[in-house]
């Protein structure tokens, strides 16, 4: 299981040789269900955030407090405690077992491209889409069969409907896996499966970003620094004749390849009071990434009209391959996401 133990947070302890001892002594139905359950709560990130050894404490009703202080001793001490427990798999539950509430982040997952988008919860909504309502022109992905790749394409309408779209893919674990206890690979198999996920996701929310018109390029002048304010200058005035609520304080988003970030923070830390005469004037928030390409950058208004929805969470199926003498887990997800209205980004020239 995965132990959030500071110091050592990155550490990541899906599977142990405990809890692949008491999957060997499961029979294959039980075995399933068990992997698909812990897996799903790993990709979901709703592993405890207590050590096991608090399962233990609340199931036989020893006392809390108590376990809590031997454990942050242990701590002190550069320990780690018990690395698993029966009681974690949790038998006598459904696939997605009550134990797992949500906790620790997986340091895994972290992409940037969060803040451009508002998003939509559809996970209860019953509803196959969103609508984002008197929009220009909306920039999504189009409906593709299976097997096809995605396209992204634009509408110009009153009414943009974003329908959801189903993300799948499928790892394969071995029984010698479990039954001779090579947990490694077990971690090794789940920490790809969610990686490769999420940076699908970030891939394809990117991908809408890159894929505003041409018309929304920011040419390059004097300087980077006068780049990003003429941007931002560009994209409140363009906003506000379109009926946006605009202040003149808002806060922009900066995404770049992470190529970028020396040049990009040089310009963004210059000051009046330093040698340059000019600095960003407007509140920017920036971050970097490897889904873009490294001859542009970025500069546009969060949320707004750009809107991300998430019908489920990722999750895991689990089925018996004899031929491979192993268990197929398949792991899916549904999500799409839209820019509605494209002027509130601007792609900014280098040179």
């Amino acid at each position: 299981m995965l132990i959030n133990v500071p110091g050592v947070a990155k550490t990541l302890r899906l599977f142990t040789k405990e809890t692949c001892d008491l999957l060997a002594g499961m029979d294959i139905e039980e075995r399933r269900k068990k992997l698909a359950g812990v897996l799903t709560a790993f990709f979901q990130n709703k592993m405890p955030t207590s050590p096991p050894a608090v399962e233990i404490a609340k199931s036989i009703g020893v006392d809390l407090e108590l376990v809590q202080k031997v454990l942050q001793a242990a701590f002190a001490k550069g320990m780690t405690g018990p690395s698993d427990a029966p009681d974690v798999m949790n038998r006598n539950q459904p696939v997605t077992a009550a134990v797992f509430y949500p906790g620790v982040i997986d340091p895994l997952t972290d992409f940037g491209f969060e803040d451009i988008f508002d998003l939509i919860d559809m996970r209860n909504a019953g509803q196959i889409s969103f609508d984002i309502i008197d929009v220009t022109n909306a920039i999504t992905f189009a409906e593709v069969k299976t097997g096809e790749p995605m396209k992204v394409y634009g509408i110009t309408t009153g009414k943009s409907t974003v329908e959801k779209m189903i993300v799948a893919a499928a790892i394969g674990i071995l029984d010698d896996w479990i039954n001779y206890a090579q947990y490694w690979n077990l971690n090794q198999a789940a920490i790809e499966a969610k990686s490769k996920y999420y940076s699908k996701m970030a891939t394809d929310h990117y991908a809408l970003m890159v894929a505003i018109t041409s018309d929304q390029n920011q040419a390059f002048a004097t300087d980077d620094i006068t780049t990003i304010n003429n941007a931002c200058a560009a994209i409140l005035a363009d906003c506000e004749a379109k009926g946006y609520n605009i202040t003149g304080n808002e806060t922009f988003f900066l995404k770049a390849h992470v190529a970028l970030k020396a040049r990009i923070e040089k310009a963004l830390t210059l000051t009046f009071n330093s040698y340059s005469e000019t600095q960003v004037v407007f509140n920017v928030s920036r971050a970097y990434t490897t889904k873009i390409a490294s001859s542009t950058y970025y500069v546009g208004l969060s949320g707004r009209k750009s809107k991300r929805g998430v019908w489920s969470d990722l999750t895991a199926e689990t089925d018996r391959n004899i031929l491979l003498r192993g268990t197929d887990v398949a792991y899916c997800g549904e999500y799409n996401a839209a820019i509605g209205e494209e002027d509130q980004i601007r792609r900014c020239s280098l040179s």
